[in-house]
């Protein structure tokens, strides 16, 4: 097998490259085990704790999406990380999860759905999420 090219997980022996998925979120716990989960089916993935450190991942490891937190250092931190990768020419075609529990902790009667111009993401879940869903939501969004 050549070195630039890796299995796509231990059993299949695929030479496919694995895709890559940016996990930016400040909560380590969701993280693990989001990680966890998304290894176990077969994507590479990479793990930023902040928005800042996020985009500049992004913009070396080049991931086919980034699952990006609402609230980090503040509240709106994933929105403005969110705003900015449209306009970094070298991930501007990224899609991009938005995983937020902003509803539930600050008592918001109304959702959010992707927008070209406030939220440019490809989708958006609600923590706590449901692990099956979030598998079939990242798999879809990479296709």
């Amino acid at each position: 097998m050549s070195e630039n090219k890796k299995s796509c997980c231990c059993c299949c022996g695929s030479s496919a490259p694995k895709k890559k998925v940016l996990l930016v979120d400040d909560d380590k716990d969701f993280v693990e085990s989001n990680k966890d989960l998304l290894e176990a089916e077969g994507f590479e993935i990479y793990v930023a704790h902040t928005g800042a450190d996020g985009l500049e991942l992004a913009k070396k490891v080049r991931p086919n999406l980034m699952v990006l937190d609402v609230m980090m250092a503040t509240k709106t931190e994933g929105f403005e990380v969110s705003r900015k990768i449209p306009q970094t020419p070298e991930l501007k075609n990224m899609p991009i999860l938005l995983v937020t529990g902003i509803r539930r902790e600050m008592n918001l009667p109304f959702g959010f759905e992707p927008d070209e111009t406030w939220l440019p993401v490809s989708s958006v879940m609600e923590k706590p999420i449901d692990p099956v869903k979030f598998v079939e939501t990242v798999k879809n969004k990479i296709k």
